[in-house]
Parts: C-alpha cells; structure tokens; sequence
C-alpha cells in the first residue's frame, strides 16, 4: 500500500514515473521491496460498497396489574461488496504480473430478549420486584472471493487471471442465556438486589460452555432519613445514597464461532481436493473468561441539584484469562488461545457535574469525568507469554500491565547512562557481562513500556441559549500511557531513510552507523502517549416554519477530532496495529491517524 511504501521508501528516489516509459521506480532496497507509494495512489483500485439495514420490533404486555412482558427482536443485517485491482508491470514485491480480487460478505446478528417483571407492595413499607427472563442471540457470517493473478493487459476481472484462488466460509454462533433476579426496596431509602444468570455460547466446548454468574448489590438513601432531612444536612446536601454491588460475568464473544478448533482450509492442487494447515491450533478445553467485580460508591447532590459528585471505587478481578499465545515454531502453528493467568483491575471513576448558570434564556451544563486503573497480570506460566500482532515485542508479563511492551533495552552503567560498545554506538542490555565490563550472552529483553494511561479524562460542557440554539464541546485526556512507534523506527533506518529522524546522521550531527546500532534496541521506539483532544464541537439550531406545522427542523453542524496536543512524533498517539485487540495496544505501524470529521445533519420528527 501507499503508507508502507512511503516508509520503507528512500526519500531521494524520484516517485515520479519515466516520462518515456511510464515506468514507476522502485523506491525501496531491493531485500524489502515495497509498493512505490505513488503508483498505489494512481494506478490501483480498491473500493468498498456497503449496505446495512438496523432495526427492532418491541411488544409490551401487561396482563395483570402487577406483571409486565415485554419482548424485543433485534437485527442488524449488512452486505459488504468489496474489490481490488492491480495493474501488471508495477512494483509491488509480490504481484507484478497483476492481481485481481473480489469479495462478499453477508452478516446477520439477531436477538431476542424477553423480560418479565412482577411488582407487589407488601404493607406500607416493603417493595419487591421479581424479574426473570432470557435472551436468544445469533450471528451468522457467509462470505467467498476470488483472487486472480497473472492477468492479461486488458482484464480487470479476478476470473481471467492465469492462476485462480477462490474461497468461501460460513459460520454460526449462538448466545444462549435466562436470569433471574429479585429486588426488595425498604422503607423508600434500602435496596437489595440479588440474581443468578446462566450463559451459553456455542463457541465454546460442550464441557465448558454454560456457566453460571451471581450478582448482589445494596444502595442506601441516607438523605430520606429523617435525621438528615430535618437537619442543616439536608439543605446542604439534599440527596446522598451510598452503594455497593458484587457481581461476576464472562466474556462470551472472546473468540470466533470456530476458533476452539484446528480449522484446515481448501486448497486444489494439479486439479485435486486438498487441505492446508492453519496458522492456529485447535484448543478443544478453552472456556470464557470469569470477571468478578466488587464495588463501593456514593452519590451526592448539592445546591439544589446544581451539583453533584458520583464516586465509584471498584476491583474487578478476571480468571482464566482467554489469550492468543504465540507457540514454538517446532509445533507447526503460529498461535493458539488458551486460558492462560489471571488478572486484576483496579480503580476509581468519578464524575461531577454542575450547572454553573440557569436562568430562562441561557443554561450551561458542565461535566467532568475522571478514572484511574492499575492493572496487573499474574500466574502466567513461565511469566511471560507474547502476543501476536505486536512483532514479538508486546507481552503477559507477571506483575506488570496487560500489553505491557517487552523487548530490548539500552545497556546501562551504574549510574544509568548507556553504555557504549568500543565503536562508541549504544548497545542492547544482554544477560551478562564479560570481564570488560561490556554486555554479553544475547540479549535479555524486559518491561519497557506501558500502553496503559496512569488516568484519563473528559470535560464536556452543554450551553442552551433560548429555546433554538445549543452548543456542545468535549474535550478528552489521557495521561502516562506509552506508545511503540515502529513506523519511526522504520523510517529513521539509514538504509531506509523516509523520515526525518535519519536526517541527524546524514548531516553528521551523530556517527555514521548509529541509525543501525539502535534499530534492534525498541527502547529507543518507546514514546509519551499523553494527549489532550478537542474531541467535539456541535452546534444546533432549531428552525420553526408553518410550512412544516411549527415542528422544528432540527440543523446540527459538528466536528469531531478538531485538535491533538501531545509530543507523540508520529500521528495520532490514539492508534493501534493490532484494531480492537485488548492484548496488543498503543502499538503503531503506518496506522491511518482518526480522521477530522465535520457533518452536516438535518432532524424532523413527525
């Protein structure tokens, strides 16, 4: 693609091609040949058609005056249409006899969720609500594509290429699950709630598939105790209710509908059926993982309900973590999930708001919300175990943060400073040291970063001006987090040399050769990820015509991600190579940065 090219490319090389001959020039050595990034941007299609139809039907019943059902049916149904051509005679490393690509998929999640309820008073002072229930969910994923190479000058089409790969997958996964809960609310001030769920998802083995997870919690109003009502308390602080909940569940979409087996792929060779290993191997005994959560927490109001502060305290710890883990190569696989270690997380969440004005023609609503987690990882096996995703260099590591970064380190003296070879570069800490005193025995990698932030934050403040015009802003915060920047530690390489960073050691600012001692040391890669984002601005205006029965038409004009500030030196520090993975994260490889969006949208309800 254009990005990879672009890094991997020598800056000094003319991307342009030949006025004579059309030709586009390699940009990159020829032992890790790259797309030149330009011929990508003109001379290759990739396009996407998509179309997705969301929607529900609910029913609500209430045979008796107490009991109430309600049923809702929930789909969301999407067809994707995707192609890709590649002109032949380009410089792509793999494809330069051409390359043409079509695919579909079609998905469809659906779920069906019953909810009943029983209300009754018991006397004058005793509530109880019992509630029971059950959900039925299925996704269901077919796809197939064909893939031409070898192409003729004139065809576009994946069908006339010279070789011909087709595929087609279909899987099934289904969530079954009913709960039972019930609610006992005291004198209109003391809530107990307990209840029982059992979850079943068939992506897992029959002998593990259905578990069972508890829940108990209690809130207590203490401003509806007449103590505090008739006290200057009650003016001061005129809503108080302290909280507390225990409560376990597990992590039913942890891996795909198949991924428990060794899943072997089709393959015709000479005109004959065949199968294909897989990357990954089968494990037959995983099962979800077990999250349970313990809680504290109040909530207050004062002044009226002008303010109010909500703190939550919590520690939720997880078992049988359910984790990629990358095998020997002697195995024949790449990786295999298994439950590997536990993990604990914990935290403080705290939100206060406030209505600092409030009058009948301007109100401003304010919001700030701050969390802390510390998050650990322990009884890995062997106490470390790497991910895939993140080059080998991202990690369980016991005692340290999910995801921390684990790789090689600057080699240090006594007192800390980097500890120079005899040619006077850097070199990589090792696991021992030889009687020069320099480092030796291979290298010896350890804990270098941490993707996790010490905190994050939101501020959003809401402004109601008259009775046509809001006006919204957001801006987030995350702070003491890391970020792994290996596209930098591509591009500042002497023998590849697209960014800036190389430029030190052509002017001769640092010695020749040092671009290639600090290539393998990924300490040197570790970079602040701390940034404060202008997350959103949005204006709304409400426009009344009689033309349209004094309704308003409601015009919204936001923007989304209008300003970063951070040190990061490559894009975006909100990225990750890895997509949603919540093994591998802050680790960026030529990721696209969050666009800037500014959206124009019109509402009429009638």
């Amino acid at each position: 693609g254009a990005l990879t090219g672009f890094i991997f490319g020598n800056n000094y090389v003319n991307p342009f091609p030949d006025p004579i001959t059309g030709v586009y020039p390699a940009l990159s050595p020829p032992a890790v040949l790259r797309t030149n990034p330009l011929e990508a941007i003109n001379r290759f299609n990739f396009d996407q058609q998509t179309s997705r139809f969301i929607g529900d039907i609910t029913l609500s019943a209430e045979p008796t005056k107490n009991l109430s059902i309600n049923y809702t049916l929930g789909f969301d149904n999407a067809t994707q249409l995707a192609s890709a051509f590649i002109p032949i005679g380009n410089t792509t490393p793999a494809n330069t006899l051409g390359y043409a690509r079509k695919a579909n998929r079609v998905s469809l999640l659906m779920n069906n969720d019953i909810n009943m309820a029983y209300k009754a008073k018991v006397g004058s002072w005793l509530e109880s609500t019992t509630s029971f229930g059950g959900t039925l969910q299925t996704e269901k994923i077919n796809s197939n594509s064909i893939t031409g190479t070898q192409l003729s000058p004139v065809s576009q089409a994946a069908s006339s290429g010279a070789a011909i790969v087709t595929g087609d997958a279909n899987s099934t996964l289904n969530i079954l699950g009913f709960y039972i809960q019930q609610t006992f609310g005291i004198a209109n001030k003391l809530y107990l709630t307990g209840a029982i769920r059992r979850d079943g998802s068939s992506s897992f083995g029959e002998a593990n598939r259905w578990q069972t997870y508890p829940k108990l919690s209690a809130s207590y109003i203490l401003s509806e105790e007449g103590f505090w009502k008739n006290s200057s308390l009650g003016s001061i602080i005129p809503s108080l209710k302290i909280r507390a909940s225990y409560g376990q569940s597990g992590n039913l979409t942890a891996i795909g509908a198949y991924d428990r087996f060794t899943n072997y792929s089709n393959v015709s060779l000479p005109g004959l059926p065949g199968l294909s290993a897989p990357t990954q191997f089968g494990n037959a005994d995983v099962k979800p993982e077990r999250q349970t959560e313990k809680e504290i927490g109040l909530d207050a109001s004062f002044l009226n309900d002008r303010l109010g502060l909500e703190i939550s305290i919590y520690d939720k710890s997880v078992q049988d973590l359910l984790l990629p883990v990358t095998l020997r190569p002697s195995s024949g696989y790449l990786t295999q999930f298994q439950n590997i270690g536990n993990m604990t997380n914990k935290g403080l969440e705290l939100m206060l708001r406030a209505v600092p004005v409030q009058s009948a023609k301007f109100k401003w609503n304010s919001t700030l919300i701050f969390s802390k987690v510390k998050n650990r990882v322990t009884d890995v096996p062997g106490g470390v175990v790497t991910f895939p995703g993140g080059f080998g260099q991202v990690a369980a590591v016991n005692g340290y943060a999910l995801g921390a970064f684990y790789a090689t380190s600057f080699a240090r003296d006594a007192s800390g400073n980097k500890l120079l070879n005899v040619a006077g570069f850097p070199q990589p800490e090792q696991r021992s040291r030889n009687a020069a005193g320099q480092p030796t025995g291979g290298n010896k990698p350890k804990v270098i970063g941490d993707p996790n932030p010490d905190w994050t934050g939101a501020f959003t403040n809401e402004f109601t001006i008259g009775k046509s015009f809001s006006l919204r802003m957001q801006w987030d915060a995350s702070y003491g987090n890391d970020v792994f920047n290996f596209t930098r530690r591509v591009g500042d390489r002497d023998i590849y040399g697209g960014l800036k960073g190389y430029e030190e050691e052509l002017r001769g600012a640092v010695p020749k050769g040092t671009s290639a001692a600090v290539f393998n040391i990924m300490e040197n890669w570790i970079e602040d990820g701390s940034y404060i984002k202008f997350r959103e601005l949005s204006a709304t205006y409400d426009i009344r015509l009689k033309a349209l029965n004094n309704k308003p038409l409601r015009v919204t004009l936001s923007g989304r991600n209008l300003l970063s500030i951070d040190k990061y030196k490559g894009w975006d520090p909100e990225t990750n190579a890895a997509g949603q993975s919540t093994a591998v994260r802050g680790f960026d490889f030529v990721e696209v940065p969050i666009p800037r969006t500014i959206a124009v949208g019109l509402n009429y309800t009638f």
